[in-house]
């Protein structure tokens, strides 16, 4: 009997570290705890800010980083603020 539940506890223990691991669970407890956060204090749910809005986004950027680039090696950067 007591072997049993050595068992057991140890797959216990396995399956607890491999959940503990996973980067899917830790997102999902990040969009629960964003949810809750929203609920409690009635902050609007923001914008990702890490996603493009098409293919023009990363087109603007790489052209803008070139620019600037090529403005630092003149050794002229502007101030485009």
């Amino acid at each position: 009997m007591v072997f049993h539940l050595f068992g057991l506890r140890a797959l216990e223990v396995w399956l607890y570290s491999r959940l503990i691991r996973s980067p899917i669970f830790h997102q999902m407890v990040g969009r629960v705890h964003r949810r809750v956060e929203q609920i409690r204090h009635g902050i609007p749910p923001e914008e990702s800010r890490t996603k493009l809005e098409g293919s023009g986004s990363l087109d603007k950027f790489v052209r803008y980083f070139k620019e600037e680039i090529q403005d630092q090696m003149k050794g002229k950067p502007r101030n485009k603020l």
